[in-house]
């Protein structure tokens, strides 16, 4: 295949995958059709089948790339891979999350939010492949943080707490009236700041308790 077809095919499936997006984030999965998606992707119905392997794969497809619009599993792990103090690569995580989660005018937040509040098979399906994998690669650097075990289950809350505030930002894009809108004003760096001081406190508070503990 030459590669003015490759760039055509890969065009054609942006394209699609761009106005799924969008329809979904309006309607919701169940309201949206393939036919509404073609056509404001001005692209074949076939398409859909041939990129994708049919609508379920397409759905799939919008929720990995939503969710990567936020945390793209590459980043992170470049992240975890630094050679540098893991309190800096708490930051820069929430850096690389918050500048994404206070945009505007962006769908994949939306469509995420959907399919939380009315899961289905397909984010289950998420969460088991790519939502785990980037799950074990925030688990190692807040290990790294807490000097815990990655399997120690004292961990789990602590990540739950980290990451916590950030799915609370994807709510801003919902524009609900309300004092959480107001987080949309604060500039993304100082807002990655204060999450990575708030979190960082907590993570060493739950380290200095559970040292006290073994040694009990």
């Amino acid at each position: 295949m030459s590669r003015a077809r490759r760039s055509d095919g890969d065009l054609t499936k942006s394209k699609i995958l761009e106005a799924a997006g969008q329809l979904i984030a309006q309607l919701g999965w169940a309201q949206t059709s393939n036919k509404d998606i073609v056509k404001l992707a001005e692209v074949d119905l076939a398409a859909i089948n041939y990129h994708f392997g049919g609508r379920d794969g397409l759905y799939q497809a919008v929720l990995s790339e939503a969710h990567a619009h936020y945390l793209n599993e590459q980043e992170l792990q470049d992240i975890a891979d630094l050679q540098c103090n893991p309190e800096e690569k708490l930051g820069l995580f929430f850096e690389t999350l918050v500048v994404k989660l206070v945009e505007h005018d962006v769908w994949h937040g939306k469509v995420f939010i959907r399919e939380i509040f009315s899961p289905s098979a397909h984010l289950l399906n998420f969460l088991e492949t790519e939502g785990t994998r980037k799950f074990q690669i925030i688990r190692r650097i807040i290990s790294q943080i807490t000097d815990l075990d990655e399997n120690d289950p004292t961990l789990l809350p602590c990540i739950f707490s980290v990451v916590a505030p950030c799915l609370m930002l994807i709510m801003t894009s919902l524009a609900v009236p309300g004092p959480l809108q107001n987080m949309r004003h604060i500039p993304a760096k100082q807002l990655a700041q204060h999450f990575k001081t708030f979190s960082l406190a907590g993570l060493k508070a739950v380290a200095h308790i559970h040292k006290q503990n073994l040694a009990n």
